[in-house]
């Protein structure tokens, strides 16, 4: 049984991949009109947030992304990075990373 809930999804061309961090990067914006519903809850019995992402080559398989930082300087939150979730919590070592920047 899954621990993983389902949770707002995005295409993975929405991002840039910069790959000499591993990372694929977007604003909020770019992700569509409603960045207020951006996140969903993860896990069923945690209350950490994330995302899903959809590959570009195939539908099949969405990886959960959860939330591990969130970056605020001078009281302004300037962008969070996830993570790909395991049943457990965020993956540890992951071979890529996703940050979104509010803009």
């Amino acid at each position: 049984m899954t621990n993983l809930l389902n949770t707002p999804e995005f295409p993975i061309i929405k991002f840039h991949w910069i790959p000499e961090h591993r990372l694929f990067v977007a604003e909020a914006s770019d992700l569509g009109p409603v960045t207020s519903q951006m996140f969903g809850q993860v896990y069923k019995d945690a209350c950490d947030e994330g995302l899903t992402v959809i590959s570009r080559f195939t539908d099949t398989q969405p990886v959960r992304m959860v939330v591990t930082h969130t970056e605020i300087r001078d009281g302004d939150l300037l962008y969070w990075d996830l993570s790909p979730a395991s049943q457990t919590g965020p993956m540890r070592n992951p071979p890529w990373s996703l940050r979104i920047f509010n803009d």
